[in-house]
């Protein structure tokens, strides 16, 4: 990603990715693979980031005294969203993105991850989603922290959608709002009529007071190459969005049936969310590596089923779409760690080791 133009470049002669609309994940994948810009080189907005309170996670993590908290564990974040909604159908194969808006439903990952995890701790309460709002899997709506982004439908960056979570707006329901008629019942759907309702222009503000509910509270960068920090963030219960140009396997049959393992295969100039994390021994000895857990916004585009972590049926299955990978093939990434409360207080997370089950 490093030669390619920045956002800023971008945003200023207009060369942003070209608008898109793909009708199967199957185009979708096939655009990245053929090098689609999804996730746009963005190093003055990680400045900006570090430059603001607590946004170095490094020096978050020892400031908040969870430094070293996610070393040796098994770390299944994504199991918090099931225990608070008291269902467990979110992000299985859900919706795949229709155009060019990764960076978004990356971010989105990571703050529902956050949320429900300090919901759980005791920090805040989870809202009351109506039945209507699960029907494609995803009752948090991406698209308005999108909106924000102020250019084409296509591509974005990170660090500037964890600032727009904060800012402007962070999570959304996916339901109808008869209050405000600039909104109505736009968010019921999803797709690219929706996205550019608002993206190039932003959304005016009396759309985002009515919106703007569930505010990322915190956000600070690091980087996939610091494992020992991103397993840090997880232990505790703070999601994390990366941008960057790995690409993992190429349908069904890449991903391990038994473990949801998946190796490095190409290229992507996408962005992944990473939901869990597994330091174990087991992991040390069966990959040589930490392994992370990453979300995809492709639907179920690895398969539909939903391996135990480790082949073990002790622990929960993965989201459908998700996939294992070692830190060190996942290296190098812009990451940005979401809290939806002031800093990143610890927060307790099972460690699902089989040390923990015993």
């Amino acid at each position: 990603m490093a030669k390619l133009k920045t956002l800023r470049q971008r945003m200023a002669d207009g060369t942003m990715p070209p608008p898109v609309e793909f009708k199967t994940p199957e185009e979708c994948i096939a655009a990245y693979e053929s090098g689609f810009e999804g996730a746009i080189y963005d190093p003055e907005g990680g400045e900006e980031v570090e430059a603001q309170t607590d946004g170095v996670f490094a020096d978050a993590a020892h400031k908040y005294g969870i430094a070293g908290s996610g070393k040796g564990k098994l770390i299944l974040a994504y199991a918090a969203c099931w225990d608070v909604s008291g269902r467990d159908d979110w992000f299985h194969g859900y919706i795949s993105q229709p155009t060019g808006d990764c960076v978004s439903r990356g971010q989105s990952h990571a703050a529902i991850l956050s949320l429900a995890n300090a919901v759980k701790n005791g920090n805040g309460s989870w809202p009351d989603i109506p039945e209507f709002a699960y029907k494609s899997g995803m009752p948090f709506h991406p698209t308005p922290t999108y909106w924000e982004k102020r250019g084409s439908q296509s591509g974005w960056s990170c660090s500037s959608a964890a600032a727009r979570s904060k800012d402007k707006t962070g999570l959304v329901l996916a339901i109808g709002y008869p209050e405000n008629p600039k909104i109505g019942d736009l968010l019921l759907e999803y797709n690219t009529s929706v996205i550019n309702k608002y993206c190039r222009t932003g959304a005016p503000q009396d759309v985002i007071d009515t919106l703007n509910k569930h505010c990322t509270l915190t956000y600070s960068r690091t980087s996939t190459s610091k494992k020992e920090e991103i397993m840090d963030a997880l232990a505790n219960g703070y999601g994390v969005n990366t941008c960057g140009g790995q690409g993992y396997g190429k349908g069904s049959s890449a991903r391990n049936k038994e473990t949801g393992y998946c190796k490095r295969s190409g290229s992507w100039s996408h962005s992944l969310c990473i939901v869990g994390h597994d330091d174990s021994e087991w992991a040390h000895k069966t990959y040589g590596d930490t392994l992370f857990l990453v979300l995809n916004s492709w639907g179920a585009y690895l398969g539909s089923d939903r391996p135990h972590p480790q082949g073990n049926p002790a622990y929960p299955g993965i989201p459908k779409g998700s996939f294992w990978c070692t830190a060190s093939s996942f290296s190098g990434r812009d990451s940005y760690v979401i809290s939806s409360v002031k800093g990143y207080p610890p927060q307790k997370l099972k460690d699902w080791s089989l040390r923990d089950l015993i």
